[in-house]
């Protein structure tokens, strides 16, 4: 029997069983893959995302990741450069595979148990318990589900749901050096081609709109991927994602749900370290909150609340800079106003210390 069970070992699942650890509560992490393992994401820590990684991992000493500090932006439109910035807040770019791994390591070190490899796993929601691959049963009083954009436990929590973005990447040594991370708006439906270099290796890939139904067209991905000098495109992996689709009401029982398996991305940029890192740490402080003053487990969609609202102002700056009809004329805008992009880029983007609406508001009275 343990307190908590939690179903994913990524960073919003390791963040939510790291702060119960410390609060002196008993934990494990479920998850489907054995650790290390890779992670399809460009693997960008905005300030804030650092910021809440050293609240809740306090003291951690990295041994093998690596933060590449990039304060080089380059907005493109169909490979033509619209802006070029220089940022104060850097943007740092690590490895998931060994992120993750040693964010794990740190949730083991305080006691947490983690029993990775599970590919067949069963959650008994009404005895509180999950059956592990081998047949052991594991007994809990609350489940967390981390377990990411294809969540299981999330068609427990909420029936309908559907993806908003497919993702493409593939990663190629930095053999130059690179330093700037480039974001390119053209050629892509509804998203945006990205190319990020880590110190080892770049990270180069695309995001569009996902319609069911509508067949994939594997020669575009090919052509964009030749584009950035890049042959063979085989092992290329993909991967869905949400753009703005969150969980209104990610409770049910004695059942929460935090990061991707929430939905919780900004519908903007694609970043979701910084909400699986929060949302972790909010689902973790009420579960404490219900245990120590039986307060009400509900409590948590009152504390990601903020996060709903920003992805509430993401959701409505994304149908204007990804439509097709209007992206030209923004892309202008950004064009002739560098110091406004600038501010969004270290302001918004960066910290959250300013809103997309509060920040145009400002450029104009400029």
């Amino acid at each position: 029997m343990v307190d908590v069970v939690i179903i994913g070992g990524g960073p919003a699942g390791i963040s939510a069983g790291t702060v119960l650890q410390r609060k002196g509560y008993k934990t494990c992490i479920i998850d489907t893959q054995v650790f290390p393992r890779e992670k399809l994401c460009a693997g960008v820590l905005t300030a804030k995302s650092k910021k809440l990684l050293f609240y809740i991992y306090k003291n951690i000493k990295f041994k093998k990741t690596v933060m590449n500090n990039i304060n080089k932006i380059e907005l493109l439109y169909n490979r033509k450069t619209v802006g070029k910035y220089k940022v104060k807040n850097a943007y740092s770019v690590i490895n998931r595979k060994d992120f993750d791994n040693e964010l794990l390591q740190y949730y083991k070190d305080i006691g947490g148990i983690v029993l990775d490899g599970q590919k067949r796993y069963k959650i008994v929601y009404n005895k509180n318990r999950v059956i592990l691959s081998d047949g052991r049963k594991v007994s809990y009083h609350f489940l967390i589900g981390a377990d990411g954009i294809n969540s299981r436990v999330r068609s427990y929590v909420q029936h309908k749901w559907k993806v908003s973005i497919l993702c493409f990447e593939k990663f190629i040594p930095n053999i130059y050096n690179e330093d700037t991370i480039k974001i390119d708006f053209g050629g892509i439906f509804g998203g945006y081609s990205w190319r990020i270099p880590g110190k080892d290796r770049v990270g180069v890939g695309l995001g569009e709109v996902y319609i069911r139904g509508v067949k994939r067209r594997p020669d575009k991905y090919k052509k964009y991927f030749e584009s950035q000098g890049i042959e063979n495109i085989d092992d290329l992996k993909g991967a869905f994602v949400s753009a703005g689709n969150f969980v209104k009401k990610p409770v049910r029982g004695n059942v929460l749900l935090v990061g991707d398996a929430a939905g919780l991305v900004d519908a903007m940029t694609g970043e979701g370290i910084y909400f699986a890192f929060q949302s972790g740490l909010q689902a973790a402080l009420a579960i404490i909150d219900n245990l120590e003053r039986d307060a009400s487990l509900m409590a948590y969609v009152n504390r990601i609340n903020k996060i709903h609202r920003k992805m509430k102002e993401q959701n409505i700056y994304n149908k204007i800079l990804y439509a097709p009809i209007l992206q030209l004329m923004c892309l202008a805008h950004i064009k002739n106003n560098s110091n406004f992009t600038k501010n969004i880029l270290d302001n918004t983007i960066s910290t959250y210390h300013v809103g997309y609406t509060e920040e145009i508001k400002s450029s104009r009275n400029i």
